[in-house]
């Protein structure tokens, strides 16, 4: 995943005040960052299969318009794109930027990777260009920022995706970050997963769904890659078990049975409450003037559930690149024996230690 910046140093609140809940944890991070599953996770969830069906340059969905907009960028330079996956009836619209650093072919491989239980509780995902790498999930809509072709890996749309499942409330209909149950598990680590993790209950569910998917899918799951694996069992395994009792949303395979409406169709010139330069507002009305399609119908294929949709905004979750740092001690030096001890626990002395 990542620039190698310190995540704890780097974070940009975007949470709703329905979450000032979740405020920052205090136990500390079992590895630097997440990089050492990638290989695992990308080994052993396959891409489904898709078809690409690009939109008249004329129209975008409104979320898409949005984003891009909020992001500073013109909705004139967002491709759309119709990208239907093997597993589901229903195409996913997806929006790409043309200068956003990822390709789109890779962009859709490793959205594709997502179990589609999982996936379907996103609705649009949208790639945008800028000068770090981040991503985060606005009310099931998934935007990526990367400079570097390649940079974002699949662990960034598990994360987001987790903030779906967790904040749409596809545990058996409720949320797990704020449920008793994953409180009750979350005080029985001494860890956390990594030091994004620290951020609030939300993120560290969101981490967690991430290491319970290698436990799911990896061969010998995360206690063949990590040592220290049951210092942040119970919260992996909180998250195991309630994507197992709500259909398995991260094993791999099955065909998708709920999806969250599209946002509305609309105009790439439409209002935005930001003007446009000239040179923009013209390619726009060459763009609309070019337009040969109807509206692109969005609606939902036949015997698929709407997900009640709701309104929340993730952290921006900056990624760092970087795999888990070698901390063994060097040639030749003697291991001084371990004691476990803490001065607080003595400080009923008068005197300074």
């Amino acid at each position: 995943m990542y620039p190698k910046t310190s995540l704890s140093a780097s974070l940009i609140g975007l949470t709703l005040a329905a979450f000032i809940h979740a405020g920052e944890l205090d136990k500390p991070a079992l590895a630097p960052n997440l990089d050492y599953l990638a290989g695992g996770l990308m080994d052993n969830y396959p891409s489904a299969g898709h078809s690409i069906k690009q939109w008249d340059q004329g129209w975008i969905p409104k979320d898409c318009k949005s984003e891009a907009e909020e992001a500073g960028h013109s909705a004139a330079d967002v491709s759309t794109y119709e990208v239907s996956y093997e597993d589901c009836n229903t195409a996913w619209v997806m929006c790409y930027h043309k200068d956003a650093g990822q390709s789109f072919d890779d962009f859709v491989e490793l959205f594709g990777r997502v179990p589609v239980a999982a996936r379907q509780f996103v609705r649009h995902v949208i790639a945008l260009p800028d000068s770090s790498p981040h991503a985060y999930n606005a009310g099931g809509n998934i935007a990526v920022f990367d400079p570097e072709s390649g940079g974002l890996g699949f662990e960034v749309f598990m994360h987001e995706t987790g903030h779906s499942l967790d904040l749409l409330n596809a545990y058996n209909g409720g949320q797990l970050s704020t449920s008793q149950n994953w409180l009750d598990n979350y005080n029985q680590d001494p860890n956390v997963p990594d030091p994004y993790s620290q951020t609030n209950q939300i993120e560290n569910v969101a981490q967690n769904t991430v290491v319970a998917a290698y436990n799911v899918q990896v061969p010998g799951g995360f206690p063949s890659l990590e040592p220290n694996w049951q210092n942040i069992f119970h919260q992996y395994a909180t998250v195991q078990t309630w994507q197992r009792e709500s259909g398995n949303l991260l094993v791999p395979g099955g065909q998708c049975s709920h999806r969250l409406t599209n946002s509305e169709t609309v105009p790439i010139d439409g209002s935005s409450g930001k003007r446009m330069a000239r040179r923009e507002e013209r390619a726009v009305r060459k763009a609309l003037a070019a337009r040969k399609s109807e509206k692109p119908d969005v609606s939902l294929g036949e015997g698929i559930e709407v997900i009640p949709p709701k309104d929340f905004h993730t952290g921006r979750k900056l990624v760092v690149r970087g795999k888990k740092p070698d901390v063994s001690l060097g040639e030749g030096i003697k291991v001084i024996p371990p004691n476990d001890f803490h001065t607080r626990d003595i400080c009923s002395r008068k005197h300074k230690h």
